[in-house]
């Protein structure tokens, strides 16, 4: 009965004592906020910030969150983890934006892939309906929704209809 008391009364010290600790507000970042990394090639290396080979590569459509990028002898890196950087000939850079979007062209409107080569096999249609997941950005600052895999079209020939935010 004794032990009870005793075990009761260092609870009840241990909550008044930690009632004490100074309280630290921390921003949690949204996981789709930011820049990703996707690699393009089937077995991408693995660099190290002076674009040295690691010796281990990363699979095909594998993501990665964007620490910074670097720029070795004309070349970009993104950083992936702890002295860790995918080639830019390997991988390329996207940010998620889920939304549906519709064609708001006349015609039909070309599709590229992420190296923004139009694709002779494939146009969307006026006036149709996609979802899109991401976006990618030419040297330039031009916008490109994806609407496949490895499909994107100009941000300029659609027009979003609703945002899907994730959490």
């Amino acid at each position: 009965m004794k032990r009870k008391y005793v075990v009761a009364f260092l609870m009840i010290l241990l909550g008044f004592g930690l009632s004490f600790l100074p309280i630290q507000s921390v921003k949690a970042e949204s996981v789709t906020s930011g820049y990703y990394v996707d690699v393009s090639a089937r077995n991408a290396e693995v660099y190290n910030s002076s674009a040295q080979a690691l010796g281990k590569t990363e699979p095909k459509n594998s993501d990665w969150y964007l620490g910074r990028t670097i720029d070795v002898n004309g070349t970009d890196y993104y950083h992936i983890g702890t002295n860790e950087y995918l080639s830019s000939k390997d991988s390329y850079v996207y940010r998620n934006r889920p939304e549906v979007i519709r064609v708001t062209t006349g015609e039909d409107v070309p599709v590229y892939n992420h190296n923004f080569v139009e694709s002779s096999e494939v146009a969307l249609a006026p006036g149709t309906y996609w979802y899109s997941d991401r976006v990618i950005t030419t040297s330039d600052g031009m916008p490109f929704v994806r609407v496949a895999t490895d499909e994107y079209v100009g941000m300029w020939d659609v027009i979003q209809q609703s945002f899907t935010a994730k959490y």
